[in-house]
């Protein structure tokens, strides 16, 4: 997949402008309903182990929040270069650009008052993300891009547009999960060059509906599913949780993938079984609390 940017670069190398202008989404004011009446976000988070890097040799990374199947972002990078004109002069230009390419989500961002184009913005540990923030609806744009521009006159010029380029940070995004609203980050860098993304770690809002989140922190701690302690499995539509060691305030958790918990149980055995047959065919996430962590493992019903 390809995502065409454009490049106009000014006297003041300050400009940029790819395929279209970015705009904001308008958030309708139900949401301000559905915010107010909505439980504590559940977010779950997770990091990438090991970390993806993606240059321009490397394919756009696609990235699917839930695992659902529906891409939210592509990460790529791609080797720039071309003619322009600065104060009618002509000029090359030469470089690179890290980008965003996006599909089924939204990034967090603002209007720029120089540009009048939608940048994405930075967020650091801890800054809140919200529905009522401002939201790009384009489907590309630059996280980092370092670019010289080459005049027979003026001679070489620097030219850097970008919040992610030579930082390390969090990029908000608003997606759905089968029609639900949902908020979530990722955490990703840039080399100053703007020749490699790195992807960190993610995480996002499970519950139904557009609840304010904390990016890089979460209230759902997700480790790795350890085989020794939990094993789940479904056959014939019955699911089956064994543990390992016996933990009085073992508790599982089945999720669908709107963000809408199915079911909340103990496990009060070793060996325990639930019926699933009422459920409708699709993908669903069992969690389980034991010992002070959660395991998580998608299942698919037939």
């Amino acid at each position: 997949m390809n995502f065409p940017v454009v490049f106009v670069i000014s006297n003041q190398i300050k400009f940029i402008m790819k395929i279209k202008y970015n705009h904001s989404l308008s958030i309708l004011p139900i949401l301000f309903i559905m915010f107010i009446w909505k439980a504590q976000a559940q977010v779950i988070s997770n990091t990438f182990s090991p970390e993806i890097v993606i240059d321009a040799s490397s394919e756009p990374y696609a990235f699917d929040f839930n695992a659902d199947g529906v891409i939210e972002f592509y990460f790529l990078v791609q080797d720039l270069s071309g003619d322009t004109t600065i104060a009618g002069l002509p000029a090359t230009y030469e470089g690179s650009g890290a980008l965003l390419g996006c599909q089924n989500a939204m990034p967090a961002g603002s209007i720029s008052s120089e540009t009048s184009a939608f940048d994405v913005s930075l967020f650091n540990l801890g800054d809140q993300l919200t529905v009522f923030q401002e939201y790009g609806s384009d489907t590309s744009y630059a996280l980092g891009i370092d670019l010289t521009v080459n005049t027979g006159i003026i001679g070489s010029l620097p030219y850097q547009y970008g919040a992610f380029l030579g930082n390390q940070g969090y990029l908000g995004a608003m997606f759905t999960i089968g029609g639900s609203l949902h908020l979530g980050y990722v955490e990703l860098s840039v080399l100053s060059d703007g020749s490699q993304i790195t992807l960190h770690s993610y995480g996002y809002d499970a519950s139904e509906g557009g609840n304010p989140i904390s990016v890089g922190s979460s209230n759902t701690n997700v480790n790795e599913m350890m085989l020794q302690d939990v094993t789940i499995n479904v056959s014939n539509n019955t699911l089956q949780v064994y543990l390992a060691d016996f933990d009085a305030n073992a508790e599982l958790h089945i999720t669908d993938v709107s963000g809408k918990t199915r079911l909340s149980s103990r496990l009060l055995n070793l060996q325990n079984e639930f019926d699933l047959s009422v459920y409708e065919t699709g993908i669903y996430i069992v969690s389980c609390e034991l010992n002070g962590a959660i395991y998580t493992q998608k299942i698919l019903l037939h």
